[in-house]
């Protein structure tokens, strides 16, 4: 294991939600590998869709950064894990750079830059505005003594008279350089819908919007003086805590099913690798595409996604559905999380009052109504024992579901105590039974070894019992 990390580091941030920090970076990532260097990227927070896009892009698995859900031992080890093989770290922060949970700072681009010790350039966009850009990166710059704010990136500019009106400006002003400075693209904005940004397997434009900003960051980015800052960041030393610590030499092997496919890719890199680590066997399958679950598994786990965009065929599998049924009721173990729960419901009725039968291993009914019904990073403290924790054990997680439980019964008991992220009690969350947990809220099993170790237990006693 790593006990330093030395690889060159940039942090891309923004001055607030939608100044295009996702496809500037995606551009860098496209037009560094171009000069021949492998990239690994990041996300600040615990965002799945923008990290698909740069991952995407580099060929590489995006990892998250999120300092309040991992703390800052595990995310730098999640930093110099991620890193391995690469030339250059790139991270696209969330939000603002200053922007945290609950408005403060904890979990910010700027805690996060300071936790890995990584320079910072800041994106701005410039579109309607000119000299109070120079306001901005000055203000940007004095409000937090300790940050690294090497630079500016531009985006949306009018014409060259534009751009060298707000580098003057900026220098003069804020005494920070102006590192590139991109034009108006038309046409090049990512489409959204209200779970954010529309996933890159669903944007049949997207290769053709990445050889454009490609081109233009190539044409109108300093890379390599943006390679040069980034070179510089500190040596970072890596805390003793060692949440990566090789793959295990086992003879218990077991196979997880892992559901994945456009319904269900809300995963976190490192989930997979610490249950592979730890002796597992990631078999993927696609609730969508596949007629039955792959054979001789331990275990099976469903991510988040969109169970409603693909409400009709997820539908339409009945034998997938009925191989679901059939696994469960022979106690194979099932973890499930947001869009895998809704998978897993009796029903699912969308927007339009349409009812979808869906697996039917989990005695509820769901509903999509249009409206957010909880989002934020919440707090959790296991009710008892479940297949993914003792009793009495706390965590970190994240929700953002637009749908809601309508119905539910069948001896199923509540996973979870929640509370949001200021300690506040929301309620209980989620169903335990004896061989599944199903729960809204997204883990990362980075935060505490129990949540690997206990899957695989369970995994291992149903293998053993199948095999006996």
């Amino acid at each position: 294991m790593l006990d330093e990390l030395r690889t060159p580091r940039l942090v891309v941030a923004g001055t607030a939600t939608g100044v295009g920090k996702t496809t500037l970076t995606a551009g860098l990532i496209a037009a560094f590998k171009a000069k021949g260097l492998t990239v690994q990227s990041f996300k600040v927070g615990p965002d799945y869709i923008d990290p698909a896009y740069l991952a995407h892009v580099s060929g590489r698995p995006c990892r998250n950064l999120d300092s309040w859900m991992l703390g800052e031992g595990a995310l730098q080890q999640v930093l110099a894990q991620g890193s391995l093989g690469s030339d250059l770290a790139l991270v696209e922060g969330m939000m603002g750079l200053f922007d945290g949970r609950g408005g403060g700072m904890e979990g910010s681009t700027a805690e996060v830059a300071r936790v890995i010790r990584a320079p910072i350039i800041l994106v701005i966009d410039v579109d309607r505005t000119a000299e109070s850009a120079a306001a901005i990166a000055l203000g940007f710059k004095n409000y937090l003594s300790g940050i690294k704010l090497a630079g500016v990136l531009l985006n949306n500019v009018a014409s060259d008279a534009h751009r060298r009106s707000i580098e003057d400006a900026i220098w003069n002003g804020a005494k920070l350089p102006v590192l590139g400075a991109l034009p108006t693209l038309a046409g090049l904005g990512i489409p959204e819908r209200p779970l954010g940004l529309v996933p890159v397997g669903e944007n049949p434009d997207w290769e053709r919007m990445l050889g454009i900003l490609a081109t233009a960051v190539a044409r109108d980015v300093d890379l390599d003086v943006l390679l040069r800052i980034a070179q510089k960041a500190e040596l970072l030393p890596l805390v003793p805590r060692k949440i990566f610590q090789g793959s295990a030499a086992r003879s218990d092997r077991v196979r997880i099913g892992v559901a994945y496919d456009e319904a269900f890719n809300f995963y976190y890199p490192e989930n997979l690798e610490l249950l592979e680590q730890q002796g597992a066997e990631i078999v993927p399958f696609s609730p969508l595409e596949d007629s039955h679950l792959p054979p001789a598994l331990s275990g099976l786990y469903l991510a988040g996604g969109f169970s409603e965009t693909f409400v009709r065929p997820l539908e339409r599998n009945r034998a997938m559905a009925e191989s679901f049924q059939r696994m469960h009721r022979a106690a194979v173990p099932i973890y499930a999380e947001c869009g895998g729960l809704m998978y897993l419901a009796r029903t699912l009725r969308t927007e339009d009052g349409t009812r979808h039968t869906m697996a039917g291993v989990l005695p509820v009914d769901v509903a999509v109504d249009g409206e957010l019904h909880r989002f934020g990073y919440r707090q959790l403290m296991t009710l008892e024992d479940n297949i993914l924790s003792p009793k009495g054990q706390f965590y970190r997680g994240h929700e953002f579901h637009w749908s809601r439980i309508t119905g539910h019964d069948g001896g199923l008991r509540p996973a979870y105590q929640m509370l949001n992220a200021e300690g506040d009690p929301i309620g209980y969350e989620g169903f335990a039974g004896a061989n599944l947990l199903a729960s809204y809220v997204h883990l990362h099993f980075g935060q505490n070894p129990l949540l690997v170790d206990k899957f695989l237990a369970h995994c291992r006693e149903h293998a053993a019992v199948r095999t006996a």
